[in-house]
């Protein structure tokens, strides 16, 4: 999955032929013209893709023109689930028909760490229980129109460093971090179709300091197996300051391993091209399964049937 420039330039889906492609404020526009523009996406490729956008609200709202300017996720919660699930219900219906067909919310991350500085009040609450009710409440308002994406899987509210800027490392217990997985569960039983891997350590699931985006005892392990989530797993954007930027195409391979289902790039074009050049090679030389992007590829497939992104079959 990949960004598209300010620019509107389109020559990189043109090339790659991604499963999907992101947009920021960047790319900001009314409901019409961004509707001209996933149309043009669109053409460009042999299968619809994924069009996503981060539309929580708040500070993390990428359009605003043409579209309900809405409150921060911690105020909407104030409000009551039925607050909630209309507000979503809303983002979903402006963004569906804005060409829009995933947004990458609710936020299921529960802000307890005294040095958070990136969640604060794009979460529900500081209430895993109260955080899991809500966030399953927007997942009920909003995939009637789009789909919902709960991020960031295991949970960015117990570390102190901004996976923007650095790799934050959580260092709870197994025990502890089940606070953190809670709002996830709350997702998983509302019938959320996708979730996003952040890059945060977790040793206490995967000794050997690997972020959770690159694996696999978090990825496959701990919401595949353990968890039981069938859905459809994101990286979070592989070009943030929490990874080695020198490693994008091994990043990539490895975040495929691991059991992620689609890799995002958000930005450069050529850490996209390393990428796909990177995971031909590995399938080539063995280094990663044809049966393992096989499995992705299904549930790409899946996800855009279920979400009428494409024609089903039947």
């Amino acid at each position: 999955m990949i960004g598209i420039p300010a620019d509107g330039d389109l020559e990189a889906v043109r090339e790659l032929q991604p499963g999907g492609v992101i947009f920021f404020a960047r790319n900001a526009a009314p409901p019409t013209e961004l509707r001209r523009l996933t149309r043009r996406v669109n053409e460009m490729l042999a299968v619809p893709a994924f069009v996503g956008v981060d539309q929580e609200g708040g500070r993390v709202q990428r359009f605003k023109d043409g579209f309900s300017i809405v409150p921060p996720a911690r105020e909407i919660g104030n409000g009551g689930a039925q607050n909630v699930h209309l507000s979503a219900m809303t983002v979903a219906a402006e963004l569906r028909a804005a060409g829009v067909n995933l947004n990458f919310a609710p936020v299921c991350d529960v802000p307890v760490h005294p040095d958070d500085t990136v969640i604060g009040n794009r979460a529900y609450s500081t209430d895993p229980i109260r955080a899991g009710l809500l966030a399953a409440e927007y997942v009920r308002g909003a995939q009637g129109s789009i789909l919902c994406c709960a991020k960031h899987f295991p949970g960015h509210g117990g570390v102190g460093v901004d996976s923007h800027s650095g790799l934050p490392t959580f260092e709870g217990t197994r025990e502890e971090l089940e606070t953190h997985l809670t709002p996830f569960r709350g997702a998983l039983a509302a019938g959320v179709g996708s979730m996003m891997i952040g890059h945060i350590r977790v040793p206490c699931l995967d000794p050997s300091g690997a972020p959770a985006s690159l694996s696999a005892p978090i990825v496959t392990g701990l919401l595949r197996e353990e968890i039981g989530f069938r859905g459809l797993i994101f990286t979070d954007d592989m070009e943030m300051g929490a990874l080695d930027q020198t490693q994008s195409g091994p990043n990539a391979v490895r975040a495929l391993a691991a059991g992620c289902d689609v890799v995002m790039i958000c930005h450069s074009r050529d850490k996209a091209l390393e990428a796909v050049d990177a995971i031909k090679k590995a399938l080539r030389d063995g280094v990663l399964s044809q049966e393992r992007v096989q499995d992705a590829l299904d549930r790409v497939a899946w996800a855009k049937r279920r979400f009428g992104i494409v024609k089903s079959e039947n």
